[in-house]
């Protein structure tokens, strides 16, 4: 395939993994006015404590399969589909017992066992066949099948909170159960790809044992960037309460969604990265430059949004919250060209120089929150992210500045 059509083939696939994310925006902020009129800020702290424990578990779900699979393979939506969840099944296994040990040992204001345990497990489980059907996308380009997930996710997500307002559930078990219920669309597409399409390529052993291996290399990383996005909301309500990571969420969900367009632009280029990189013809600082200005752009229009909808949509309880969406959208700003380094570095086949920079970053991040987060809240969350995504930034730049050098004196 030429690099024109690879490039095009790229663009395409950004354009409606954006798309999705734009719908999961609606989504998100439709869950976050609605919660607030029901929830206050502990039950919500609650709800956004329990979405972050399943992200985390997540990620050793998947293994790290997710960019190397997409940065190698190719093929129809449904026998990629398949593929794929063989690749994560015994991991999405391996983890459900850990999210009740986790369940049990975390500082939910209100009990969530044995429910809410189980409620999170589906969740967990159901969120991998999610993740694999955007895998999937990427590597057929099958808009239709990701299309479908992503409204049917949505409009069971929010159709599922407006049922809840207007029956007055104030349980934050039960909200977690609409994020459960936003699983079944991928559940019925692995039943039509496996009712309906054609046997899939599987891969050889050999290339099997490829794809784990570049997995578990990926994986510290894959870890370590959840880390860093999730675990200040993870430490709020230890170091400091349940009601402000309820207020910190109200701004978090929004900014986070500045760094959207960024993230899915390069998973979308992984491979034909990867293909120019092997040609040394990739021009990295224009990337950069590019993505620094639309993040820029669009971490000042989600700030303002943020600003409204405290201000005029939620409650009076929520208006502490304007205090932390300047520092939270530096931080997205920040977050969103560490992505595009990464995307770069894995390009170029360092894989391991991103499991190191990721680490380090977390490393400073949790260093950082638990020195600022119990004398500050919410903003020393917020500060906190700053120093940790800088931190991953600087290093992720001197591991560029070592790999070109490599490649230019091999």
């Amino acid at each position: 395939m030429s690099v024109g059509s690879e490039t095009g083939r790229a663009r395409a696939a950004a354009v409606v993994l954006v798309g999705g994310q734009l719908l999961a925006a609606v989504g998100a902020l439709a869950v976050n006015l609605l919660a607030a009129r029901v929830l206050d800020p502990s039950a919500r702290g609650d709800l956004a404590y329990a979405l972050q424990l399943s992200y985390f578990v997540s990620v050793f779900a998947v293994m790290g399969l997710e960019r190397p699979f997409m940065a190698s393979r190719t093929g129809a939506f449904n026998p990629e589909y398949r593929v794929f969840v063989r690749l994560i099944t015994p991991g999405t296994i391996a983890v459900i017992p850990c999210v009740v040990i986790a369940t049990a040992f975390s500082p939910f204001s209100t009990s969530w066992l044995w429910v809410g345990a189980g409620v999170i497990a589906v969740y967990v489980a159901l969120n991998s066949l999610t993740m694999s059907v955007r895998v999937a996308y990427v590597t057929s380009m099958d808009w239709r099948r990701f299309g479908f997930n992503a409204i049917a996710a949505q409009l069971i997500i929010i159709a599922g909170a407006g049922l809840l307002v207007i029956l007055g559930v104030s349980d934050p078990v039960a909200w977690m159960g609409i994020y459960a219920a936003s699983g079944i669309p991928a559940v019925v597409l692995l039943w039509l790809a496996v009712r309906r399409g054609p046997e899939p390529e599987w891969p050889t052993d050999e290339q099997r044992r490829a794809l784990r291996r570049r997995g578990w290399v990926l994986l510290p990383s894959a870890f370590s960037n959840t880390a860093m996005m999730h675990s200040d909301r993870l430490l709020l309500p230890i170091l400091s309460s349940s009601a402000e990571l309820g207020l910190y969420v109200t701004v978090a969900t929004v900014l986070q969604m500045a760094t959207w367009p960024v993230q899915q632009w390069v998973d979308a280029s992984l491979r034909r990265w990867s293909q120019t990189m092997r040609d040394r013809s990739l021009s990295m600082g224009p990337l950069l430059l590019q993505s620094f200005l639309l993040l820029v752009a669009m971490s000042a229009i989600m700030g303002v949004a943020a600003y409204l909808m405290i201000l005029f949509v939620l409650p009076d309880t929520y208006r502490a919250a304007t205090t932390v969406i300047l520092p939270l959208a530096i931080a997205s700003v920040i977050f969103g060209l560490t992505r595009v380094q990464q995307g770069i570095l894995i390009a170029l086949g360092a894989e391991g120089r991103v499991s190191a920079v990721e680490i380090l970053g977390t490393a400073v991040s949790l260093l950082a929150y638990v020195a600022l987060i119990p004398g500050y809240g919410m903003l020393g969350a917020a500060y906190g992210s700053i120093i940790g995504y800088s931190a991953c930034a600087v290093a992720a730049a001197f591991a560029l500045i070592s790999v070109n050098r490599t490649r230019r004196n091999p």
